[in-house]
């Protein structure tokens, strides 16, 4: 049983998402230059919105929902065979960072409400 509830569950697979997008997109940035490198990224957006579809019917979400890394689709290819796009990469960073500030804010406000209860209100 999960006394914290299902909430906690989704907010942490979304904090560890945004860690692990963080990686793939910092790997990205270091391979700019060696070619044949083909761009990653890391889905978990599908994931999250099934799970969340799921709570909303009343389901309870999986603890053990995961984020992949695959091969980026699509995208410039250059001559030397890489597709790392430097202005995409910046603006995922940028999203990435956001969505993760977002995502603990809300966190620690579900927490903080927890710590409240846990002293009894003060």
């Amino acid at each position: 049983m999960n006394w914290i509830g299902s909430d906690y569950q989704l907010l942490k697979q979304a904090v560890n998402h945004a860690v692990l997008n963080q990686k793939v997109i910092s790997h990205n940035l270091s391979n700019i230059d060696t070619p044949n490198f083909k761009a990653k990224q890391a889905i978990f957006e599908q994931t999250l919105q099934s799970e969340m579809r799921l709570k909303l019917q009343g389901g309870r979400p999986s603890d053990s929902t995961q984020s992949k890394v695959v091969d980026r689709a699509g995208g410039a290819m250059r001559s030397d065979g890489n597709n790392v796009d430097l202005d995409y990469e910046m603006s995922e960073l940028a999203r990435n960072q956001l969505q993760y500030e977002a995502t603990m804010e809300q966190l620690n406000r579900r927490l903080g409400g927890l710590k409240s209860v846990i002293r009894g209100g003060r």
